[in-house]
C-alpha cells in the first residue's frame, strides 16, 4: 500500500440502510419464532406429560350448586349406592349410607378387602354388624353397614313385640324418611348435631344418580397419559360382586353329590354381559333390566361405569341417546345405541 494512500469512506445509501434493517429484522424474527415455538412446545409437553392443568374430579351439577368428589370417592360411593339397589332398600338408604360414610371415612377404604362389596368405608365403635349381636369393636363394611340397617328397619315392624319383651334390648328404627342426622342416630352412630348435616346435599346429590335416579347428570374429568390399563374382566367382577340380584345374574349350581363347601359357584352372563375383544380392544355390552319401581337400572349401571372408569381404564360409556368418553369428560347427545344396554369401551379411538 502506498504511503500517502487514503481509506476511501464508503457512503451508506438509503437502500443499503434498508436492506441491512430488513436482514436484522429477518433475523430477530427467526430467533423469536424459534423462541416462541421451542417455549410453546415445552409448555405443550409438559403439560401433555403432566397433565398440569387437569383437575380431576367427578362432579354432579344442581341448580344451586355444583357437588364435587375426587374419582377415587365417587367409585366408593358407587358401590355404596348401587349395593342398595341391589337390596331393594329405598334410594334413601343409599343417601344415608354415602352421607355417613363421607363424615366417617370420607368415602375412603379404611381397611383394604379382595372383596369389592367389602370395603370397609365406614368406622364402627360398638358390636360388629356383620356379626349378629357380638359385641366387640369393629368397623364395618358395605354388607355389614347394609345388614345392620335392614335389622333397623325391621325393627319398625317388631316394635310391638319388642315392647311385649321387658328384657329385649332396645333398638331404634330405621326408616327412608329420616333427616340424615336422624338416620345416623337410629344407626347408633356418635352423635353431634354438625357431624352428618353438613353432608347431606353431597351424599343426595351423588348417591341419587348412582342408584338409577337420575339420568345424565354425574359425570367424571378423568386424567389421560397415567390412565391404568384396560381391564374389562376386572370391571365385569365387580358388577357380578354388586349388581347380581338387580341385574338378574344366576350362578352355578353344585353337581349331585358335591358338597356346597368344595364348590365355587360362577356366575352365568350369557344375556347379560357381552364381552367383545380382549384389553383396549375390548367393548362391553351390558343388558339390563326395564326401569322397575324406584329403579332406573341403565342409568346406574351407566353412571357406576363412569364412576369405576379411574380405577379400569374405561374410555366411553354409552347409554341410551348419550355417551361419556374420558377425553372430554361430559355427557353428550348422540344417536341412541340402545335403550337397554350400556356399552362400554376401553380404546380411546
Amino acid at each position: 500500500m502506498r504511503p500517502n494512500a487514503r481509506h476511501r469512506s464508503v457512503v451508506a445509501t438509503r437502500p443499503m440502510v434498508r436492506r441491512r434493517r430488513r436482514r436484522r429484522a429477518l433475523v430477530a424474527l427467526g430467533i423469536t419464532t424459534a423462541l416462541v415455538a421451542g417455549t410453546g412446545y415445552g409448555a405443550w409437553q409438559y403439560i401433555e406429560q403432566n397433565e398440569y392443568l387437569l383437575d380431576e374430579r367427578c362432579e354432579v351439577a344442581l341448580p344451586e350448586q355444583v357437588q364435587r368428589l375426587s374419582p377415587s370417592q365417587a367409585h366408593n360411593a358407587a358401590m355404596i349406592s348401587v349395593s342398595a339397589v341391589d337390596r331393594e332398600l329405598p334410594p334413601q338408604a343409599a343417601v344415608h349410607a354415602v352421607g355417613i360414610s363421607l363424615q366417617e371415612s370420607e368415602l375412603t377404604v379404611r381397611q383394604a378387602t379382595n372383596e369389592r362389596d367389602s370395603r370397609v368405608l365406614f368406622a364402627r365403635g360398638a358390636r360388629d354388624w356383620s356379626q349378629g349381636a357380638s359385641a366387640q369393636v369393629a368397623e364395618a363394611s358395605i354388607d355389614g353397614f347394609y345388614d345392620m340397617l335392614e335389622e333397623r328397619w325391621a325393627a319398625e315392624d317388631a316394635g310391638a313385640e319388642e315392647e311385649q319383651n321387658e328384657d329385649a334390648e332396645q333398638e331404634s328404627a330405621w326408616t327412608p324418611e329420616l333427616s340424615l342426622d336422624e338416620a345416623a342416630e337410629a344407626l347408633d352412630r356418635p352423635h353431634n348435631p354438625s357431624f352428618y348435616p353438613q353432608h347431606t346435599d353431597r351424599a343426595r346429590a351423588f348417591a341419587l344418580p348412582l342408584a338409577g335416579q337420575q339420568p345424565v347428570v354425574m359425570s367424571c374429568t378423568l386424567p389421560q397419559l397415567d390412565a391404568p390399563e384396560a381391564d374389562p374382566q376386572g370391571l365385569t367382577e365387580e358388577l357380578v360382586a354388586l349388581m347380581p340380584n338387580a341385574l338378574g345374574v344366576s350362578f352355578t349350581e353344585a353337581p349331585e353329590g358335591q358338597g356346597d363347601e368344595e364348590f365355587e359357584p360362577e356366575p352365568v352372563l350369557d344375556g347379560v354381559v357381552e364381552l367383545n375383544g380382549e384389553g383396549s380392544t375390548a367393548q362391553m355390552v351390558i343388558h339390563v333390566p326395564e326401569r322397575s319401581g324406584d329403579y332406573d337400572y341403565l342409568w346406574m349401571v351407566a353412571h357406576w361405569a363412569v364412576a369405576a372408569a379411574y380405577d379400569y381404564g374405561v374410555q366411553s360409556v354409552a347409554a341410551g341417546p348419550y355417551d361419556w368418553n374420558r377425553d372430554s369428560g361430559i355427557w353428550e347427545r348422540q344417536e341412541t345405541v340402545s335403550d337397554d344396554a350400556v356399552v362400554i369401551g376401553f380404546s380411546r379411538d
